[in-house]
């Protein structure tokens, strides 16, 4: 049978050969329009909008890190960094091979100042990697709605080069004048006659603060055989676990002590490095530890790197800086390298604004938790009562300053992180992370003018040995994850006074050398802190649209104090601003097992910057 042909038309084969050229012209069309369409969105969001920088250097530490060793001290098991910009070729004159750069061989501990050995023919055969630094993201449109602030990480130009980016915090706005005097920043508008003391919000002043102790990593084993330890009681009323990490007021010693206050205080002690020969072979120094018990100062283990370099080589097993001795480990003796402190990062200058934090347990909400910190010879208290829940700031020696009051939620069971800080001339408490408000009252700047009570000028004494406290006034209580930080510290230096010590008249100076056991000697002796309050202050005068920039490593920052040197000028100028710095995106990767690839994400360092 005939079936009926479709009407539909049939195309042949070669009928449809002469359309594929066109079809492919306009796929490849397609794809290069959308790729330019990218690239000019690409290029906008980083001309006008964001854009990532890669931090090469330590002059924002430990803000932001340079190229650095991540370490766990071998001692108390504190994780630290070291700087290693030396180990890279960004800065240098010229390139180096692999031969000539500079090598990081030790580094101390900012917990226990135990000095450990990094280098690559270290006894374990352990790999101390170098990493190069954070990886952030900048906004870059901030500027474009609002003026630069005071506080925030800020990305530049640098004035006097300005193909180069750099990065600091942003401590002097246009048109006033800017003073560093005691490790703090004062400033006076156009058209004032005195200049006020400026304080960090609270995001900046919590990045800020750098370790002094954390007794999470206490070393049971040393207390033992006779180390004194950091949080001590001499009464005995607090008891304490098997592990030294935590601390107890039992209801009966809390029923007993109603009337009077049971303090548990804190002591700053530093073994020095020939102390810790023999505690890292868990002995005690034959002649007892050296200068044990000190002041704080700005030490910043960042900073506490021995570097090897073709050009000043360190002279090993000169007694001086490394050498190899014998020690003895589980029972047998082997040669270990023996580090000195480094001098250049041994921190000089005393640093009186503290912060005290604790964890702290309420059993039964009932009497007093006071906390206590020093500066200068002046006792600062805040006092919580757990009935009301009130928390009073007082400075107890001065009737004069008047008692801030605030309430609090600890006015029933249960467990609170609390933190109390004497910093930039302001007492502020936090309970779980959040400040409570006290209106203002907790400031005393007024009372530190020249004429006044609390003269800035005042150096530390006997008491500023015990600089930090907790106590129970008929309260049972627990506390454990005990802290002392300190505040970031300024060096008034400028181009005339590239100081390490901003002291008007240091005791180093009467000293034929500078060593370590100098430094012990005088941050444990008060006979030398006679001038300690007395510093030296350095200013600098913005007009408009001029900013002042420092880094928060102050003695390893090479910011607006000292760019007059190379005729630069101390300021940015707002034309050079690009942006602020806003997240860590890539802190640095860790090691895939086996290896030393850093690919792995290190999801705990991502951060935002404050």
């Amino acid at each position: 049978m005939n079936r009926k042909k479709s009407s539909i038309p049939q195309e042949s084969p070669t009928a449809a050969k002469p359309e594929e050229p066109t079809n492919n012209v306009r796929v490849i069309r397609e794809y290069v329009e959308a790729l330019a369409t990218a690239l000019v969105l690409a290029f906008f969001f980083k001309a006008f909008v964001a854009e990532m920088f890669i931090i090469p250097t330590g002059s924002m530490a430990t803000t932001l890190m340079g190229r650095h060793k991540d370490v766990c001290c071998e001692q108390c098991g504190f994780p630290f960094q070291i700087s290693a910009s030396e180990e890279s070729n960004d800065g240098a004159e010229h390139p180096r091979n692999a031969y000539d750069l500079p090598s990081v061989l030790a580094g101390t501990c900012p917990q226990c100042r135990n000095t450990m050995y990094v280098g690559k023919n270290n006894v374990d055969k352990k790999i101390f990697q170098s990493f190069n630094g954070d990886r952030i993201f900048v906004n870059k449109s901030q500027f474009d709605f609002r003026d630069p602030t005071r506080w925030h990480v800020t990305v530049f130009r640098y004035p006097g080069k300005p193909q180069v980016n750099y990065i600091k915090r942003l401590v002097g706005v246009e048109n006033e004048t800017v003073l560093l005097r005691n490790g703090d920043v004062f400033v006076k508008k156009d058209g004032e006659t005195e200049f006020a003391i400026q304080r960090k919000p609270l995001r900046s002043l919590l990045s800020m603060l750098r370790p002094v102790d954390d007794n999470d990593y206490v070393l049971p084993k040393l207390h033992q055989i006779g180390l004194p330890t950091r949080w001590f009681d001499d009464k005995g009323n607090w008891d304490r676990s098997e592990d030294y990490k935590s601390f107890q007021i039992t209801p009966d010693v809390a029923a007993n002590s109603s009337t009077a206050i049971t303090w548990l205080n804190y002591r700053h002690i530093v073994p020095s490095s020939d102390d810790w020969y023999y505690l890292s072979q868990e002995m005690l120094p034959p002649n007892g530890l050296v200068n044990n018990q000190q002041l704080i100062t700005d030490f910043v283990g960042y900073n506490s790197g021995i570097v090897y370099s073709p050009d000043h080589p360190i002279m090993f097993d000169s007694g001086l800086t490394i050498s190899t001795r014998e020690v003895h480990r589980n029972g047998k003796p082997r040669k270990e390298f023996f580090c000195q402190k480094s001098l250049n990062g041994m921190g000089l200058n005393w640093v009186g604004d503290l912060t005290v934090a604790c964890r702290l347990h309420i059993e039964q909400p009932q009497g007093l938790f006071l906390l206590r910190l020093v500066k200068g010879g002046v006792v600062f208290l805040c006092s919580i009562d757990f009935r009301s829940g009130n928390a009073t700031l007082s400075i107890p020696d001065f009737p004069e300053f008047p008692p801030a009051v605030a309430p609090t939620p600890l006015q029933h069971s249960g467990t609170f992180d609390l933190m109390f800080c004497n910093c930039d001339e302001e007492l502020r408490l936090m309970v779980n992370g959040k400040e409570i408000d006290f209106q203002g009252k907790g400031r005393y700047d007024f009372w530190c003018q020249p004429d006044s009570l609390l003269t800035r000028d005042r150096s530390p004494n006997q008491l500023d040995l015990v600089p930090a406290g907790i106590g129970s006034q008929g309260a049972a209580v627990q506390v454990e994850h005990l802290k002392v930080l300190r505040d970031l510290y300024y060096i008034a230096c400028d181009r005339l006074l590239d100081l390490q010590c901003d002291l008007l008249n240091p005791p180093f100076r009467d000293e034929y050398s500078l060593t370590e056991n100098t430094v012990n000697k005088i941050f444990s002796n008060p006979e030398y802190w006679r001038n300690f309050g007395k510093t030296n202050a350095v200013s600098f005068e913005l007009g408009k649209d001029q900013f002042l920039m420092l880094g928060d490593n102050s003695t390893r920052s090479s910011d607006g104090r000292l760019w007059r040197r190379d005729d630069s000028p101390l300021y940015v100028d707002r034309t050079l601003l690009i942006g602020e710095a806003v997240f860590v995106y890539w802190p640095h990767g860790l090691r895939i097992p086996g290896t030393r690839i850093a690919l792995i994400p290190n999801l705990q360092k991502l951060r935002f910057i404050d």
